[in-house]
């Protein structure tokens, strides 16, 4: 697996969590990436499957809003999150949680971040290898001192979405 992940808002409804840290990170949008080869440098990540992300092009923009995730190569998914005004740099833990993937059927990833004022962070998984492509709820989030503050389900599944990914990825290969 590799990914980067950052930042975000609440929750999706902008509900408060009870108990939750303080809304210091909101959430821009959500949505798929279409396949493209990964770049990046990698980065030791050892609570994550593959112990490693990648830093990726924060520039890059969703072709799709959907949560709804087809198993494709090399198709991203994720979320574009950032501080609330005022505030000038957060360290936050960037999770994703999964149904069993890997060897040791790992359901939980997580690495640390710091967001800074005025960057907006993009967060991503991309499918890379076959065993990461695990059909069921993918729930990708920001944690403030272990408080989730921003929670962004998908619903990554075989073949349901697939057509409009193809729809809007591949539209000028026909």
């Amino acid at each position: 697996m590799r990914h980067r992940l950052i930042p975000a808002i609440l929750t999706l409804s902008g509900i408060a969590l009870p108990g939750a840290a303080p809304a210091d990170v909101r959430l821009l949008e959500a949505g798929i990436i279409c396949p493209r080869e990964s770049t990046g440098e990698l980065v030791a990540a050892p609570r994550t499957e593959a112990g490693q992300i990648r830093l990726i092009d924060e520039t890059l923009g969703f072709d799709l809003p959907s949560r709804t995730v087809p198993t494709m190569d090399d198709l991203s998914f994720g979320f574009r999150t950032e501080l609330e005004p005022g505030v000038s740099a957060r360290d936050v833990t960037i999770v994703v949680t999964h149904p069993p993937m890997g060897a040791a059927g790992m359901v939980r990833q997580e690495w640390d971040d710091v967001l800074l004022a005025g960057d907006a962070s993009l967060n991503l998984f991309t499918f890379e290898e076959d065993y990461e492509k695990v059909p069921g709820t993918w729930t990708f989030s920001i944690e403030i001192e272990g408080t989730p503050v921003v929670v962004v389900p998908f619903e990554v599944t075989e073949t349901d979405g697939r057509g409009a990914v193809e729809q809007v990825c591949f539209q000028f290969l026909s």
